[in-house]
């Protein structure tokens, strides 16, 4: 049975467990807008059932408790289904972007790395302007998100610095691949070239985003605004990626 197909039958069959329910709601919702091109409106709660929740089979009509491991499982997985079904990767939603364009106003952005654009989509639905670019070599290797949000210019994270960097304030990357150190030499561009520029980085520190030479060169600058704006980037699951501000 298909990811979404198992998730809904578990998921009717234990709808009577508020945990259940208060997390398939939202699910359905996200999902619902991915479909539909939009971006979901709120964060994720976080995923997955506890001990407590499990051994509360026995109180639904043939429940087994194999079946909620099962849906634990499948709830924590709910960020790959995305990822390889409709090329959403870092989980971006309206609220993170309403609370972002309120704390840095007035700025334009080059996101790099961009993939199917849909960062790139909501900052540029919310009024703010955006050069998108990514290297799209992934295309031939993932089909998934292979059709963009908005429009993506093929140029890789550097060059697209070189060609950009005078025309903007900040450069965004979201989810750069984890074993191309091409983002250790974007860094190194920006420090030398263009030290006037912000570089916000949305990433899992140390872990499956971004080349273990950029975490291990990269400076975090102390901003009290991102502690509000990570408010709306909260973690849902096992994945630690967060808004940085680096130099």
């Amino acid at each position: 049975m298909r990811y979404w197909e198992r998730v809904k039958t578990l998921g009717d069959k234990y709808q009577r467990l508020p945990a259940v329910t208060s997390q398939l709601t939202p699910l359905t919702s996200a999902r619902d807008a991915i479909i539909a091109r939009r971006l979901p409106e709120h964060q994720l709660p976080r995923l997955g059932l506890d001990i407590t929740t499990i051994a509360m089979a026995g109180t639904v009509p043939n429940g087994k408790i194999e079946e909620l491991v099962a849906l634990d499982h499948l709830l924590g997985n709910f960020r790959w289904y995305l990822a390889y079904h409709y090329g959403v990767w870092a989980y971006i939603t309206q609220d993170l972007i309403t609370k972002w364009m309120g704390l840095y106003p007035n700025r334009r952005y080059l996101e790099v790395a961009a993939g199917n654009g849909l960062l790139s989509y909501g900052f540029r639905s919310a009024g703010a302007k955006v050069i998108s670019t990514d290297a799209l070599t992934w295309v031939s290797e993932n089909g998934t998100g292979k059709t963009p949000w908005t429009k993506v210019e093929a140029a890789t994270a550097t060059s697209a610095l070189w060609e950009y960097g005078n025309q903007v304030d900040a450069v965004i990357m979201a989810w750069s691949p984890d074993r191309d150190p091409s983002d250790a030499h974007l860094l190194q561009t920006i420090r030398t070239h263009f030290p006037q520029l912000e570089l916000f980085v949305i990433g899992d520190r140390f872990g499956i985003t971004n080349s273990n030479l950029f975490w291990r060169e990269a400076r975090m600058v102390p901003d009290k605004k991102l502690l509000q704006l990570n408010q709306a980037f909260r973690k849902f699951d096992q994945v630690g990626d967060h808004i940085y501000l680096m130099h």
